[in-house]
C-alpha cells in the first residue's frame, strides 16, 4: 500500500535535519563569527541564525527559487499579552498605527513612497499571541525592506491625526466583522472555551473598550513591548545571508534590550459539565461547532489529536465526510481541527454547515440535533475502538505531504520559521514534527480521544441565521467575568533568552545543502493536439499537475449557468473503472491533492503529490478527466451541496455584492453569474445533462497539461502519451464564446441584512487576456489600488476620515472583455462621500498625467507580483499552462514585463480614458 512506504519525502526531511555538529556545539565561538556584534546560533550553507547583544533573534535563509524576498518581524505581543488593557484591542490598534506610520526619521508619506518604489506587498496581522509585519518584494530591494521594518519597530510616533484616522478605520473593521460569520463563530468559540484566560477576549477587542484607548496608552505599550528581546526578525529569499544579518545587526546595534513585564496567565479550570452558546449571523444555513478542551503544544496527546483530526475530517475519505456528509447527508461541509498553543491549552473541534434544504428553513432545531448526534456517534467510536492502520498511515502521509507542499515560497517559509522559533525555540520544528508524528500508534490515538473527547467536556457552539428583526449587537465583555487571582497561574517570560536557550539545545547544524535544480519549461505536442509542458524542479520532492481546458463558465448557455461547474465537481465522483471511494482513498492514502475546478474561462484539474507518486496521480487525472461515469447515487449527494454552496456566497459581503453586480453589468451573458452558477439550474440538472456536456466539450486541441516538479521529463512524456492518446482532437461543440453586450451607465441599489454598506463600480468594456493593453490595465489597477500607496487607499482610508476598512480595484479579465472595477465597504451614512471620492480618483486617472514616481510605483507593484507568482511548482505550472492555452506563448512573461517597462504616463492616461467609462454602480444597503 502506498500509505505505508517511507519514500523520498521522509528521506528529504531526514536530510534537512541531518546534524553534522553536536547540539552542545551549536553556538559558534566568537572567534568564528563574521562579526563580533552577534553570536551565531545556527550556521548552515543556506541559513544563518544569530543572537544580537540585545537578544533579538535574526534568521536569514537563502532560497534561490525566484528573485524575491520576504522580510518579517514578529513580536510576542498579541491580544493575550495586553495586561491591563486586555479586551481593548490595543495590540491590533498598535499594529494599524505602526505599519507604515510616521516615525521620528520619516513621515508616513515617505514610507509609502519607498514601499511604492520597491513594488512592495506589505501588511501586518495580530493574533492571540503575536503581531507580525511583513514586506514582500524583489530581492534587489531587501535592504529597503529591512530598513523600513526596523524604523517602524524602533521609531513610531503615533501622531494624533493618524491615531484618529485608524481609530475610524478599525470601527469600520468592527462593522465588517459583524457581517463576517467566520469572525463571529471564532469570537463565540473563544468566549465560551475560556472562562478566565485572556484568550477568551476578541483580538480586535470590545468596541466600547476599544474606543477608550488613548494615544498615550498605545505609545506606552509600544515602548514596553516592542523591544528587541521580544522580537524575531526573519528574512527569506534570493539573498546573501551574511549581508542581511550584517544590515540588521547595524540597524539594531544601538537599541538596548527592554525590561519586559512579569506576566502570568490564570490556568483555565477543567470543564466538568457541558457548555453551550448561541449566536446569530447573516447566513443561509446554521453552523455547528463542537469543541472539547485540548492540550498544549507537544504535550501528551497533542500529536495524536492532530492525527485524529485528519482521520475524522480531512479529505474525501475521512470518517465524518464519509458518514455525516455523504451517507447521512446531514452536513454540506464538515471538518475537524486540533488547535494547540505554546501558551496554554487549546481545543479540538468539529465544524459543520447543517444541510437544511431551502424549502425547510424553519426546521433548524431538529436537524441540528440529528447532526450533532451523528458527529458524537463517530467521536464515541474513536473513543472506544482504535482507528485502523490504514487510516493512521493515511493521516501521517497527509501530514508529511502538507509540510513539504508549504516549503516552496519565501513568505510561507519565513512565517513558518518565525512561528516555530517563537512557539518551540526551533526554526525546523515543523520538519521534526512531521517525523515525530510517524511514531504515533493507533493506541495513542484512542487514548487521546478517550481522554480529551469525553461527553462532560463538550462545548456546543451554534450559529443561526439572524432573523430580520434581530439587531446587530457588538460582542461585549461577559458579565460573568471572574477574578483571575482566584485561580492557579502560569508565569510567562517573554524575553528571548528563553528561546535562545531552547535553540542552543535543540537546533541542528548542517554544513552543506544541495542547490535546487529548476529547469526551463519545455512543450511537447501530442498527435491529437494536446500540449504538454514539463519543468523539472528539485526544490522540494513534490510534483504539481495542472490540466486546463478552455470553457468553464463561458461554455455554459446563457440562463443555464452551473452545468460546467457541476460536471467539474462530478469528475472526481467516479469513472468507468473507479468508484468515488476508490478515488478518494487513493488520493488521501498518498497525501495527494486532486481538485477539479471550474473557472470563468477554463475547466481545471489541479493535482499535487509527492515525487514518487506522480505516475499514480497522473493516471487519476487522466481517468477523471477522460472517463467520468457520473453515477446517479453520487449526483444525489453532490447536487444539494452545490446548491448550498451557491447560497453560501451570500454569507460574505463580497460574495453578496458580486451576486448583485455581475448580472447588473453582464446582463444576458454567462458571466452574469459566478462560476457556481444558478441554484435553480443545478436543481434541474440530470445525469444525462452532465454526460452530454462532458462529451460535447472534450477536446485535446483546447487542452494543456503541465507537470512541474521533481520528475524525469522523458518518463512523464511517455506516460502522458499513453494515457491521453485516446482524447479526441476537437470537441463536438466548438468553443466560441460571445462577448458581453457593452454596459450602459446606471446605478443599482440592493438590500442586505449585513450591517455595512458595500459598493462596486465597474467600467467597460474591459480588455481581454490577449490584448496588447492588458499589461497597461494591470499597471492602472496598481496605481489606483495597492496598499498603502494606491490612490483609492489614500482617498478612502488614508486621507482624513477613515471611511473604509476594505478597498480594492482591478480588472476581471478573460478570453472575452470583462471590466475594471473598484470595490469597498463603508458606513451607510458615508456612501455618498465615499462614492464621490472614488469617482474623483477615476476622473484623476482619466485627466491627469501621473508623476514619474507614481508610475514607477505602479509598475514596480505589477512586476513584483509577477516574480512573487513564480515560486512554487503550482504557480509556475499554472502560469505556463494558461499562457499556452490562451495563445500567449512561452515568452509571455518576458513580453508582459517589456510592455510594462515601456509604458509612459501619457499612454497610461489614454488607457484610463479608453477603459474607465460606462460606469455601473451597485450599492448594497443594510435594510432599515
Amino acid at each position: 500500500m502506498h500509505v505505508k512506504k517511507t519514500g523520498s519525502a521522509t528521506l528529504w526531511l531526514v536530510a534537512i535535519l541531518a546534524s553534522n555538529v553536536s547540539a552542545q556545539n551549536n553556538e559558534f565561538s566568537m572567534k568564528d563569527n563574521e562579526s563580533a556584534q552577534y553570536q551565531v546560533l545556527q550556521k548552515r550553507s543556506d541559513r544563518l541564525m544569530v543572537k544580537l547583544p540585545n537578544r533579538m533573534i535574526v534568521i536569514a535563509q537563502e532560497l534561490r527559487s525566484a528573485p524575491v524576498v520576504s522580510a518579517q518581524v514578529w513580536i510576542k505581543t498579541g491580544s493575550i499579552y495586553e495586561q491591563e488593557h486586555v479586551g481593548a484591542g490595543l495590540s491590533h490598534f498598535l499594529e494599524h498605527l505602526a505599519s507604515g506610520g510616521t516615525t521620528s526619521t520619516r513621515t508616513e508619506e515617505e514610507s509609502t513612497t519607498i514601499l511604492g518604489a520597491i513594488g512592495a506587498q506589505t501588511n501586518a496581522a495580530t493574533s492571540l499571541d503575536t503581531v507580525r509585519y511583513y514586506i514582500n518584494t524583489t530581492s534587489s530591494h531587501v535592504a529597503e525592506a529591512i530598513d523600513l521594518l526596523s524604523d517602524w519597530m524602533q521609531n513610531s510616533q503615533f501622531i494624533p491625526d493618524q491615531y484618529s484616522r485608524e481609530q475610524q478605520v478599525i470601527q469600520r473593521e468592527f462593522e465588517h466583522g459583524q457581517g463576517n460569520p467566520n469572525r463571529i463563530l471564532w469570537k463565540l468559540t473563544q468566549q465560551i472555551r475560556y472562562q478566565v484566560h485572556p484568550a477568551r477576549h476578541p483580538i480586535i477587542g470590545y468596541l466600547d473598550e476599544f474606543l477608550t484607548v488613548s494615544r498615550n496608552e498605545i505609545h506606552a505599550f509600544y515602548k514596553r513591548m516592542y523591544v528587541p528581546n521580544n522580537m524575531v526578525f526573519v528574512v527569506v529569499g534570493d539573498i546573501d545571508k551574511s549581508s542581511v544579518v550584517q544590515q540588521i545587526t547595524k540597524a539594531w546595534s544601538k537599541i538596548p534590550d527592554g525590561q519586559l513585564p512579569d506576566l502570568s496567565f490564570p490556568v483555565e479550570p477543567e470543564i466538568t459539565q457541558p457548555r453551550q452558546t448561541l449566536g446569530y449571523a447573516d447566513i443561509r444555513r446554521p453552523r455547528l461547532r463542537l469543541v472539547w478542551p485540548g492540550t498544549k503544544l507537544t504535550e501528551p496527546g497533542d500529536y495524536a489529536l492532530d492525527l485524529l483530526a485528519v482521520i475524522l475530517g480531512h479529505g474525501e475519505s475521512s470518517r465524518l465526510v464519509q458518514t455525516v456528509r455523504d451517507e447521512q447527508r446531514l452536513a454540506n461541509v464538515i471538518s475537524a481541527h486540533n488547535n494547540s498553543y505554546s501558551w496554554g491549552r487549546g481545543y479540538f473541534s468539529v465544524d459543520a454547515e447543517i444541510a437544511v434544504p431551502d424549502n425547510q428553513q424553519q426546521n433548524f432545531n431538529e436537524v441540528i440535533k440529528q447532526t450533532q448526534a451523528a458527529i458524537l456517534e463517530q467521536i464515541e467510536r474513536v473513543r472506544l475502538t482504535m482507528v485502523t492502520d490504514e487510516e493512521l498511515a493515511r493521516a501521517k502521509r497527509k501530514t508529511l505531504a502538507n509540510v513539504i507542499y508549504n516549503a516552496q515560497t519565501s513568505q510561507l517559509i519565513a512565517s513558518r520559521m518565525a512561528r516555530d522559533v517563537i512557539s518551540m525555540g526551533d526554526p525546523d520544528y515543523l520538519y521534526k514534527y512531521a517525523q515525530a508524528i510517524q511514531k504515533i500508534s493507533s493506541k495513542d490515538v484512542k487514548a487521546a480521544a478517550h481522554r480529551f473527547l469525553s461527553p462532560p467536556r463538550l462545548i456546543t457552539v451554534t450559529m443561526l441565521p439572524r432573523p430580520k428583526n434581530r439587531p446587530f449587537e457588538p460582542l461585549k465583555r461577559p458579565i460573568d467575568e471572574k477574578n483571575p487571582s482566584q485561580f492557579e497561574s502560569d508565569p510567562i517570560d517573554l524575553d528571548n533568552r528563553i528561546l535562545i536557550e531552547k535553540i542552543r539545545t535543540q537546533v541542528d547544524q548542517q554544513t552543506t545543502t544541495i542547490a535546487p535544480v529548476i529547469e526551463s519549461p519545455k512543450m511537447h505536442v501530442l498527435p491529437n493536439g494536446l500540449r504538454l509542458i514539463i519543468s523539472r524542479s528539485t526544490l522540494v520532492p513534490a510534483v504539481s499537475i495542472q490540466l486546463y481546458q478552455l470553457g468553464g463558465l463561458l461554455s455554459d448557455t446563457p440562463g443555464q449557468e452551473g452545468v460546467a461547474n457541476a460536471v467539474a465537481n462530478m469528475q472526481i465522483k467516479g469513472t468507468t473503472t473507479r468508484s468515488a471511494q476508490d478515488i478518494a482513498q487513493t488520493v488521501d492514502n498518498l497525501g495527494a491533492q486532486l481538485n477539479p475546478q471550474c473557472g470563468n474561462n477554463t475547466s481545471h484539474v489541479a493535482g499535487q503529490c509527492l515525487k514518487e507518486d506522480w505516475p499514480t496521480v497522473l493516471n487519476l487525472v487522466a481517468d477523471i478527466f477522460l472517463n467520468p461515469s457520473f453515477p446517479q447515487a453520487e449526483w444525489k449527494k453532490l447536487q444539494p451541496r452545490l446548491i448550498a454552496a451557491i447560497a453560501r456566497q451570500q454569507d460574505q459581503w463580497g460574495g453578496e455584492l458580486r451576486s448583485y453586480f455581475r448580472p447588473a453589468y453582464f446582463g444576458n451573458h454567462p458571466w452574469s453569474q459566478t462560476v457556481l452558477g444558478r441554484g435553480e439550474v443545478v436543481q434541474s440538472l440530470t445525469i444525462d445533462d452532465l454526460k452530454r456536456f462532458h462529451a460535447n466539450h472534450l477536446g485535446a486541441s483546447n487542452t494543456v497539461l503541465a507537470l512541474f516538479g521533481d520528475v524525469d521529463p522523458q518518463l512523464v512524456r511517455q506516460q502522458v502519451e499513453r494515457l491521453f492518446n485516446i482524447m479526441p482532437h476537437n470537441s463536438k461543440i466548438p468553443f466560441k464564446p460571445h462577448a458581453p453586450t457593452p454596459p450602459v451607465s446606471r446605478q443599482v441599489k440592493e438590500k442586505t441584512q449585513k450591517p455595512m454598506a458595500a459598493v462596486q463600480i465597474g467600467f467597460g468594456p474591459g480588455v481581454t487576456l490577449t490584448s496588447e493593453n492588458f499589461p497597461a490595465i494591470q499597471v492602472l489597477g496598481r496605481l489606483l489600488s495597492a496598499f498603502p500607496a494606491g490612490w483609492l487607499e489614500q482617498e478612502l482610508r488614508g486621507k482624513g476620515q477613515g471611511l473604509v476598512y476594505s478597498v480594492g480595484a482591478g480588472s476581471m479579465t478573460g478570453i472575452v472583455p470583462g471590466y475594471f472595477a473598484t470595490v469597498f465597504n463603508v458606513k451607510p451614512s458615508d456612501i455618498t462621500l465615499a462614492v464621490n471620492r472614488a469617482m474623483e480618483v477615476i476622473h484623476r486617472a482619466r485627466s491627469e498625467l501621473v508623476s514619474k514616481d507614481e508610475l514607477q510605483r505602479a509598475k514596480g507593484s505589477v512586476l513584483t507580483r509577477v516574480v512573487l507568482g513564480q515560486q512554487s511548482n503550482t504557480q509556475r505550472a499554472s502560469e505556463a499552462a494558461l499562457n499556452a492555452l490562451y495563445g500567449l506563448g512561452p515568452d509571455a512573461a518576458a513580453r508582459f514585463i517589456e510592455r510594462v517597462n515601456q509604458l509612459d504616463a501619457k499612454r497610461l492616461m489614454e488607457i484610463a480614458q479608453t477603459y474607465l467609462n460606462n460606469e455601473i454602480t451597485v450599492i448594497m444597503l443594510p435594510e432599515v
